[in-house]
């Protein structure tokens, strides 16, 4: 066994967290030493409990002779470990990238120009709406949208960006679980069409403290952070601290003042981060380029009356003023014709026909 097997081998132990996989490599020196230690020597350089120790000889008793990496393909999971071609080269820059990831999907190779998109799972329709026309604008553009499969604002970038081009899901679990639940759909429609990444060994459930691990995926993976919406005391804000000492940008998408669902956002602005106000200007200042639009579907015939009323730069409140409407209802309206690709919002808020249908 060479000592990329070994890696694997270790990695895919269950119930093994990836800290401790670091510290028994930091302790023996290499993963091949670890194979031939016994449950004394892997809980004093692990510091991990004697169970814990035992479970991992167990482990390697169990599967000695056996091709594990084979037998997660049959599954459809992919190793990389640290060092492997498809390994994503901007993890280097963390103190402790990850020595083994375990894939589903696509694995791009290099790996592309991507943003993270973040928020809180508890999303106003205001910021479902924000990270939708951001997750689209930025996948339509050729960008990876990265974020991690959570309820909320996760849940719609990936879904967005699946629609525009391609996403990748970080869990906090193994690649093979979903979580949420809820998003079984979702998490199937990534491993389609993009790339799902766990530090995790396969089958391992989601635990509190696999959050921040995971979110400093998420910033190294991404050359800058868009954060949607954020409280005070969201988890977005762990992955703008993780980005920020990774030295990566951090945008912030503006939210009402006299919201508290906003607050830690709008703190962020206060503290210097840039506003994101257009998803374009995001793309522009970053040297990227926008992609011709494909051809946009007719115009809903439920929506023609807004279509038809919309002016060069036209604002949302004029719109409902003009047609007697609930301004709610406008704004779910302009959503869907620009999904069908018939209006585009223009900076300052106002939006415009792309074309006549």
């Amino acid at each position: 066994m060479d000592e990329r097997t070994a890696w694997t081998t270790l990695a895919a132990c269950p119930g093994l967290e990836p800290s401790s996989l670091r510290r028994l490599a930091d302790g023996f020196g290499g993963a091949l030493q670890v194979l031939e230690a016994g449950p004394e020597q892997i809980r004093a350089a692990a510091f991990v409990r004697p169970r814990t120790a035992s479970g991992v000889c167990d482990w390697l008793a169990r599967i000695r002779g056996k091709d594990v990496e084979s037998a997660l393909a049959r599954r459809g999971i992919r190793c990389l470990v640290q060092g492997d071609p498809g390994y994503p080269a901007p993890l280097s820059d963390l103190a402790d990238p990850p020595r083994v990831l375990f894939t589903k999907g696509d694995i791009p190779v290099p790996w592309p120009r991507s943003i993270g998109v973040v928020g809180t799972r508890r999303a106003t329709a205001y910021a479902l709406e924000a990270a939708q026309w951001v997750a689209e604008t930025l996948a339509g553009a050729g960008w990876n949208v990265v974020s991690g499969l959570a309820l909320g604002i996760d849940g719609q970038a990936h879904r967005a960006a699946l629609a525009a081009g391609r996403t990748t899901a970080v869990l906090g679990c193994g690649v093979d679980v979903c979580y949420p639940a809820q998003h079984q759909r979702l998490y199937e429609q990534v491993v389609a069409s993009g790339l799902v990444i766990s530090e995790y060994p396969p089958g391992m459930p989601v635990a509190r403290h696999h959050f921040p691990e995971r979110n400093r995926i998420i910033a190294a993976l991404s050359e800058a952070i868009v954060v949607i919406q954020a409280g005070e005391r969201s988890g977005a804000l762990v992955t703008v601290d993780l980005a920020l000492e990774l030295g990566r940008d951090v945008y912030v998408v503006p939210g009402p003042i006299t919201s508290l669902l906003f607050r830690g956002s709008n703190r962020l602005l206060q503290q210097g981060a840039q506003p994101l106000v257009d998803p374009l200007d995001l793309i522009q200042e970053r040297g990227g380029e926008r992609r011709p639009a494909a051809a946009a579907a007719p115009v809903p015939e439920r929506w023609r009356p807004l279509y038809e009323a919309l002016a060069e730069g036209a604002s949302p409140a004029a719109l409902a003023e003009w047609l007697q409407v609930p301004l709610g209802q406008v704004y779910a309206g302009l959503l869907e014709l620009e999904l069908a690709g018939v209006v585009e919002k223009r900076p300052g808020g106002g939006y415009r026909r792309v074309h006549r249908a």
